[in-house]
């Protein structure tokens, strides 16, 4: 039995949809549909691993990220499982972007 949870803000859940359109856009549905594929393959190892993240201070208090490829997955552990509140490209500066999110 997979025991294995994690939880999506809204934003996050913004931020896959636009990484499916842009993905979709630029390369296509089967490329779009391994892509997120593999994000949630990672959402799943980190909810079977939360320490995995790296901490980022810079961000918030108890905030970890996570990279996936071109993108980087942004969380916080609440009541041992990973609430994911941030998907952003590797580029983006996430203070631009995280700065009002809901958290938990």
């Amino acid at each position: 039995m997979d025991i294995s949870h994690y939880r999506l803000t809204p934003d996050a859940q913004a931020d896959l949809i636009e990484i499916r359109r842009f993905t979709v856009q630029q390369w296509g549905e089967v490329q779009s549909e391994k892509y997120l594929s593999g994000l949630q393959q990672t959402f799943r190892l980190l909810a079977s691993t939360p320490a995995l993240g790296r901490d980022r201070p810079d961000v918030g208090s108890g905030v970890l990220s996570f990279p996936y490829v071109s993108h980087v997955i942004y969380y916080l552990i609440h009541e041992r499982q990973p609430v994911i509140f941030g998907v952003l490209h590797k580029r983006m500066v996430p203070a631009n972007h995280l700065d009002g999110r809901e958290m938990i």
